[in-house]
């Protein structure tokens, strides 16, 4: 579970980060949108958890994903906590929507630091948007995209909050601390 947390949050988070500073760079209302993705870094783990533990609720009346079920007409509701393996994805996803914002104010301070002569030359050699974010701004700021997925990496070891808040580490989501803790 260790090793697949390791590699899951990071990459979605520095990713979702990337997509959003990108699509968000150039919008007029760009920077509301960047306030409200980056407010879950100002909630603490246990917190973040309480939050989603809503979410995944059994009640159709509280929980989201059984009231979606609720919706197109499937009356049993269903725990995604208690679902093996999949249950910690539905965990992994609180970590996410926590460094999500991280990931995105650190990366668009990148792309905005990318020189514009750079951008520009890119565009009269002919560069549609794909080769000018994959080719050109992507290599440029490759650094900083190391700096975000170690920097989630390091903080993905102490994911023990959620974990224990969550499931107490029941239904197969037991990771490291969480067993030293049984121990």
């Amino acid at each position: 579970n260790n090793f697949l947390w390791a590699i899951v949050v990071p990459a979605a988070s520095t990713f979702l980060g990337l997509l959003v500073a990108q699509l968000t760079d150039k919008l007029s209302w760009g920077n509301i949108a960047k306030s409200l993705i980056f407010m879950p870094m100002a909630i603490s783990f246990v917190g973040a958890s309480l939050i989603w533990k809503f979410v995944y609720a059994n009640d159709a009346d509280i929980g989201l994903i059984n009231a979606v079920r609720a919706m197109f007409g499937f009356d049993n509701p269903i725990d995604v906590l208690q679902i093996p393996f999949w249950n910690n994805f539905f965990l992994m996803v609180i970590l996410i929507w926590i460094q999500t914002g991280f990931a995105m104010v650190i990366l668009s301070a990148a792309l905005r630091g990318i020189p514009e002569e750079t951008i520009e030359a890119a565009i009269l050699d002919g560069a549609n948007p794909w080769q000018l974010f994959f080719k050109i701004k992507v290599p440029q700021i490759m650094a900083t995209i190391v700096v975000v997925w170690t920097t989630i990496t390091i903080l993905v070891l102490k994911v023990f909050d959620i974990v224990y808040t969550m499931t107490g580490g029941n239904f197969g989501t037991e990771i490291l601390p969480s067993y030293m803790m049984d121990f």
